[in-house]
């Protein structure tokens, strides 16, 4: 297996807008509590619940009145959806018009009810849909050189992402989790080119408000997580980026 490795000859650091490593971004957290009535199952909720709270603390002219804000905004998601995988895009889609497709992106297992239909909709007479905010990537066009131009483009705009990650288990399933992406380091390769090194990352399964800093190579074709030391990460063997939706720090003209 061939790396692509990038030379430390200039470093840059770029964030989402309002975002510092101590500041702006947010992490919301599962219990872990298992069964109908838990959350273990929602990484994708609190993608979602993530990048919504900090788009609308971006951009507070464009909030309804009563529509729930910060923390509030991972509490209705518990409500509103039951304990199953879905897609963060969904997600998003339904905080702003109401509409839910029961869309899981892998697993095997059922996707993610709605629950209650008296929530979410949120943005229904605003004209904001989704699609005039988010840029995405899937599969197989989501590669090295792809996802790192749109990681670059959308950072240097102040634009924030969900990333979809996954690894090969032994029993030959795939663990896919959904993270969210605040930051991202660069370094120039001997030849110009800009590279990823690390992303700063929020997880949902590490129960602790934390941004993480983790180390990023090319294997495979794929940008994939380089943190053999990390206690939770390092253990999982070779974890791929292989998902990935931006959302635009304004809303689109």
């Amino acid at each position: 297996m061939l790396l692509s490795v990038c030379l430390p000859l200039q470093a840059a650091t770029y964030w989402s807008a309002g975002v510092s490593d101590e500041t702006g971004w947010f992490d919301f957290n599962k219990t872990h509590k298992k069964g109908a009535e838990g959350d273990d199952l929602l990484c994708w909720a609190v993608a979602a619940s993530n990048l919504l709270a900090w788009w609308q603390q971006q951009n507070p002219q464009q909030v309804p009145m009563g529509t729930p804000q910060g923390v509030a905004v991972w509490e209705t998601f518990q409500l509103a959806f039951d304990n199953e995988g879905s897609d963060p895009d969904q997600g998003i889609r339904w905080w702003f018009s109401g509409e839910y497709v029961q869309q899981n992106p892998g697993g095997g297992r059922r996707c993610a009810a709605l629950l209650s239909s008296s929530l979410g909709g949120f943005y229904r007479h605003c004209a904001i849909p989704f699609e005039q905010i988010a840029y995405r990537g899937r599969g197989t066009e989501v590669t090295a050189q792809s996802l790192t131009e749109a990681l670059l483009g959308g950072f240097r705009r102040g634009d924030a992402f969900w990333l979809g990650a996954s690894c090969r288990k032994p029993d030959g399933s795939r663990f896919m989790h959904s993270i969210t992406v605040w930051g991202i380091d660069t370094e120039l390769s001997p030849e110009g080119k800009e590279c990823i090194t690390a992303i700063y990352m929020c997880d949902s399964d590490d129960q602790a408000r934390l941004l993480h800093r983790i180390p990023i190579r090319q294997a495979e074709g794929m940008l994939a997580f380089d943190c053999a030391e990390h206690p939770v990460y390092g253990r999982l063997g070779l974890v791929t980026l292989d998902t990935y939706t931006g959302l635009r720090v304004r809303v689109a003209e």
